[in-house]
């Protein structure tokens, strides 16, 4: 019996959020520790529960915008932040329409926004809402940390950077309340300890807000667009896979729960990705062997980010596994037939699907007999589940329409991310 997903929000916005920063030893955990700080000041200014949610929100997805590895780096180095300024804007684009996160994505939108003695409360007429005057704050201290140090060996360095900044890029309010709650070493050994997930968790006393198999989706989205536009080459690939499995799985006559989890899957399929490099996502040839080592490890990561939410087995399976084979021969776990539900079996053809005639910059897609014939061998050779192929090749040209259609649609969002980071990255700070 399968059991509705019922996800806690804020469990959820902890896994990705961890995941974001997963690409690189240097920022890991700098969202958290951000999410972390301004929630501490926001319970010392005596916040509203409500208001605190928001901090924690926009906190932990401040840096969605960064869409690329490198630019993460950046954002974390002092002298490299006005590089990459544009990110505030592309992250409150991302989530903006999503009706949980509308009001965090202001904050988000103004996140860099220096309080500069009051003139900051506004930006082109428009207020600033007060968590992102705290969300500078948090972010700068979190920035401001150096990991190969002892935290409480910098305790003093922070503060004083902190209070000389006061009024002038912080809000003086909430420079009052990170002085009052900094006094204690334990706040610092949160903001350092490997367990910043867990001390959030402890922190507040969380509303039962849950997500389901209606809502998770147009999360899921967010970040399939977050995955999708840190390469060129695959700019609207995880819709053409989401379109593609849920095709699939109608004809196969999976629930309609199943169906919405189907699509969640899809578009959670790649978010391992987060984890490789641009240079290896970008890479136009042959990966070398240890590019190819970092780039197998996605869909490990994949399966990790999802599995920590916790209440979602079937999406963390489905959208996973989807380079494993019948025959063993996948990765990165090397499940065979008796692991691979069809769930993962309808994941798996449906990459590949997509992948071959999906049109990329450096060669056209293939038309839908010969993508045909390339799962065709793979199931002659033990691969790739028959039964799936069967109903693909029944009703194949009509599931090529829908997913040429739905990626047609994901790609309008996904132009207006790269027009937006491009014209952004053009405009003098």
């Amino acid at each position: 019996m399968i059991i509705n997903a019922h996800v806690p929000l804020h469990r959820l916005i902890l896994s990705l959020s961890e995941a974001m920063d997963y690409v690189h030893p240097s920022i890991a955990d700098h969202q958290l520790r951000a999410a972390y700080v301004a929630l501490r000041i926001g319970q010392k200014l005596g916040l509203a529960k409500e208001d605190l949610l928001e901090l924690f929100y926009a906190g932990a997805l401040h840096d969605i915008g960064l869409i690329r590895q490198e630019s993460r780096i950046k954002a974390l180095h002092l002298g490299q932040l006005e590089e990459v300024s544009w990110h505030s804007e592309v992250g409150y684009e991302l989530l903006r329409d999503n009706p949980l996160f509308a009001r965090a994505a202001e904050a988000v939108r103004y996140h860099h926004t220096p309080w500069a003695h009051g003139r900051g409360a506004e930006v082109a007429g428009r207020r600033v809402p007060f968590a992102a005057h705290v969300l500078v704050l948090s972010d700068a201290v979190s920035r401001f940390v150096d990991p190969q140090l002892h935290i409480l060996d910098q305790v003093d360095f922070v503060t004083k950077l902190v209070t000389r900044q006061a009024d002038k890029v912080f809000h003086p309010n909430c420079v009052d309340a990170f002085r009052t709650v900094s006094v204690s070493p334990a706040f610092w050994l949160d903001c350092a300890s490997n367990r910043i997930y867990s001390v959030i968790l402890d922190s507040l006393d969380w509303p039962s807000l849950t997500v389901d198999e209606e809502t998770i989706e147009p999360i899921a989205a967010i970040f399939a667009h977050v995955v999708d536009a840190a390469s060129q080459w695959t700019a609207t690939h995880t819709a053409g896979v989401a379109a593609t499995a849920v095709a699939l799985a109608k004809r196969l006559n999976f629930s309609p729960r199943e169906i919405l989890r189907m699509r969640a899957a899809g578009y959670f399929h790649d978010l391992g990705k987060l984890t490789v490099p641009g240079e290896i996502l970008d890479k136009p040839g042959k990966l070398t062997p240890q590019e190819w080592s970092v780039m197998k490890g996605h869909s490990y990561h994949t399966f990790h980010i999802l599995n920590t939410i916790g209440g979602l087995p079937q999406i963390s399976e489905w959208a996973a596994f989807h380079h494993e084979r019948l025959d063993g021969t996948g990765y990165p776990f090397g499940h065979g037939a008796a692991q691979l539900t069809l769930g993962t079996r309808i994941m798996a053809v449906a990459d590949v699907f997509t992948a071959v005639s999906e049109d990329r910059p450096y060669r056209p897609g293939m038309p839908s007999d010969k993508a045909l014939k390339i799962l065709d061998k793979q199931v002659s050779g033990g691969a790739l589940d028959g039964d799936v192929i069967a109903a693909l090749r029944r009703d194949c040209d009509t599931i090529n329409e829908i997913r040429q259609q739905e990626q047609a649609e994901y790609s309008r969002k996904q132009n207006l991310l790269r027009n937006m980071i491009g014209n952004l990255q053009s405009t003098p700070v």
